[in-house]
């Protein structure tokens, strides 16, 4: 087993302080958005997964991740075309999935999955959405939804988007005054984004720490504060939608969208050692809270994420917040130990 030292990832919407105060470490003086294991790190950069610690002090973008089908198609196709692997107009930079667990150490505040369309249609007649845009979900059902979600991210509705913020900048009572409010903050950083119209679709959620959201490919999603803990396999294909200063490519997001995934169910963590549900085998993920555990039947390497107090892997190898280790399936059984909060990300979900 080593030790994994991590990549510190630099992004406009990272936190100034939650990075570094976690290892303990001085400020880069930048914001620090993300901190990677298992891409290029030494020992361990050939995980089949990727962990990452997520600092969010500004919403990221709204977005949506292929499956493997449109990753590779979209893959092929660039390739095929000759777009340049740095070109900004780039959309697909690999031909794989990227389904993710994200858990929250912090409060976190996401926007994850369409609403029903009952929810979804009364939130929009609440807030002055116009008929015109919401007319076909209220006809057809979820079918509508790459429909609705083009229509609106394409522009055009330049009036309703202010007409929405109007709505929203005074602030509302009643079932939709948090969605207001969110709306009218996230005007002032995006004036004038058509993606503002898809926001009061959008479930909204502020994650305890020890709660989960699954993201699977076709699920819009923006995340908007706070510290969390993500998983997911090595892939880092996005399609943008908006609420971003990056590309955007609606078409490619409307083609990504997933009309009958509906929103992932929130998971909470219900003991000190808790696995969380993750579909298919691409990785597990499991949170423990002062406890220890005797880790056997391994497939593959595991990886641990030391995120509170200290946490002891094998006989003798200890990580503190920030830290994490890589145990290699041929190390075979271990003893893990923690006294705060750690991480086991494992191959496969069982």
């Amino acid at each position: 087993m080593d030790r994994l030292a991590g990549r510190l990832k630099h992004y406009d919407w990272g936190s100034a302080t939650a990075l570094s105060d976690l290892r303990g470490v001085e400020p880069s003086g930048r914001p620090e958005a993300e901190l990677w294991f298992g891409s290029g790190d030494g020992p361990g950069s050939d995980l089949p997964y990727l962990v990452k610690v997520l600092a969010v002090d500004r919403p990221l973008s709204l977005q949506v991740h292929p499956d493997d089908a449109g990753a590779r198609a979209g893959f092929a196709a660039e390739e095929a075309a000759g777009v340049a692997m740095d070109s900004s107009g780039r959309v697909f930079v690999d031909d794989r999935a990227k389904p993710e667990l994200a858990s929250a150490v912090t409060p976190f505040e996401v926007l994850c999955g369409l609403r029903p369309v009952d929810e979804a249609l009364d939130a929009a007649t609440a807030l002055g959405l116009p008929d015109g845009l919401t007319a076909g979900l209220a006809a057809d059902g979820s079918a509508a939804w790459p429909t609705l979600v083009g229509e609106a991210l394409r522009g055009g509705w330049s009036e309703a988007v202010a007409a929405l913020v109007d709505r929203c900048r005074p602030g509302v009572e009643g079932r939709w005054a948090d969605t207001a409010e969110l709306v009218a903050r996230l005007a002032d950083l995006h004036p004038g984004d058509p993606a503002l119209l898809v926001v009061p679709m959008l479930c909204h959620h502020r994650l305890q720490p020890g709660e989960a959201v699954f993201v699977g490919p076709g699920v819009p999603h923006l995340y908007l504060s706070g510290l969390a803990v993500e998983v997911m396999p090595p892939g880092d294909n996005v399609l943008r939608g908006g609420l971003t200063a990056k590309r955007v490519d609606v078409p490619a997001l409307v083609e990504a969208l997933d009309p009958t995934a509906g929103a992932p169910p929130v998971q909470r963590a219900t003991s000190d050692v808790h696995r969380y549900d993750v579909p298919g085998d691409d990785f597990g993920v499991w949170r423990l809270t002062d406890t220890g555990i005797d880790v056997e039947d391994r497939i593959g390497p595991d990886l641990v994420l030391g995120m509170a107090g200290s946490t002891t892997v094998g006989d003798d190898l200890v990580i503190g917040p920030g830290e994490a280790a890589v145990v290699p399936e041929a190390d075979g059984p271990y003893r893990l130990a923690t006294d705060g909060l750690a991480y086991l990300v494992t191959v496969g979900a069982a």
